[in-house]
């Protein structure tokens, strides 16, 4: 009887190791199907925001243009301009979009920025630098989604006497 017990005992205990195995299984295929329908989610929303986050940074872009002319005519009408910036930097940035910024003087980033000129040096030592930022990049996570534009020292030897 013992015998009989003992053994219906040990086969409910193997079906029971196996289900609570085939949960296992089961629950990390289901984190794994939510983690998918995450990633898919959040790519879904990024597309349908990106023609928006792209016309907020082309607003950005022409209020600081429109900043920088005004600057020396009318500082208060470019000191709303800047603020009309700073509004649209905030934007983005609650939608993820981080803007940033070259430092003059520091080497030139093929990785998060683009060349729009070059300005010539007759000083080796500052070959590769850049001398100035035209535009900010912007970057969502790790990603860069435009380039910092910026001019670029480049190194013009003097003409031989």
């Amino acid at each position: 009887m013992d015998d009989i017990i003992g053994k219906a005992l040990g086969e409910i205990k193997d079906e029971l190791a196996g289900l609570h195995e085939q949960n296992r299984f089961l629950n990390g295929v289901m984190d794994r199907l939510h983690a998918e329908n995450e990633r898919l989610r959040n790519a879904e929303a990024q597309r349908v925001l990106q023609p928006a986050l792209r016309e907020l940074v082309k607003l950005a872009d022409d209020w600081r243009a429109r900043g920088t002319a005004l600057a020396d005519k009318d500082p208060a009408q470019a000191r709303l301009c800047e603020e009309v910036v700073e509004d649209v930097t905030l934007l983005l940035d609650r939608q993820g979009v981080e803007e940033f910024t070259a430092a003059e003087g520091t080497a030139f980033d093929r990785h998060e920025q683009r060349a729009v000129g070059t300005t010539p040096t007759d000083d080796a030592a500052l070959d590769g630098l850049v001398a100035a930022v035209r535009k900010p990049g912007y970057r969502v996570d790790a990603r860069v989604v435009r380039f910092a534009e910026v001019l670029v020292r480049k190194f013009t030897p003097p003409p031989a006497s």
